[in-house]
């Protein structure tokens, strides 16, 4: 276990990059979601923003994940419930990811909605939990129990699927042909 002035600050700097990556993404995410709604125009240049954000956040977590391992030690950093349920998260959503671009996407072009509805809205519960998953330091090293923290993710997803369709029930007539 390694503790220093220099590790703190790369780790900082570390979560700071993922936090930029997180907002720039999210912010594509939430204008594409919006989109989908028929709220706004869709923009084709968001997705190539959205995978560079994506790109970013894989690379940031992976030094997070180093960095912590190397701070508090092997054993240490993955007994956190919290670890685990953002990697479940983090699962889910490259599953959603990659089900929205080769399924959901040429239905979508096709006229069939339904696929990437699901795929938005669970893309969406992913993006949410994660944010919050991010700021919960409090919530690490067993402060609430996996099934707990995972009952959460699974109301968001909920909540995130439910919002989705009520919201695609609202899209105007025109939008919806």
């Amino acid at each position: 276990m390694v503790t220093s002035l220099p590790l703190e600050v790369l780790k900082t700097l570390a979560a700071l990059w993922h936090v930029v990556a997180f907002a720039g993404g999210f912010a594509f995410v939430w204008q594409s979601y919006r989109a989908l709604l028929g709220q706004i125009p869709h923009e084709p240049r968001w997705g190539k923003f959205i995978r560079k954000a994506d790109i970013h956040l894989w690379l940031s977590g992976f030094v997070i994940i180093g960095l912590g391992i190397l701070s508090s030690g092997l054993l240490h950093y993955l007994s956190n419930p919290k670890l685990w349920t953002k990697s479940l998260l983090i699962l889910v959503w490259l599953i959603a990811t990659q089900t929205m671009r080769r399924y959901a996407m040429p239905r979508f072009k096709a006229g069939i909605r339904t696929p990437m509805l699901l795929t938005a809205a669970i893309s969406l519960g992913c993006w949410s939990y994660g944010a919050f998953l991010g700021v919960a330091k409090g919530l690490a090293y067993g402060a609430l129990p996996f099934t707990v923290l995972v009952s959460g993710f699974l109301l968001t997803l909920s909540a995130s699927l439910v919002l989705t369709f009520l919201l695609d029930q609202q899209r105007p007539t025109q939008a919806r042909a």
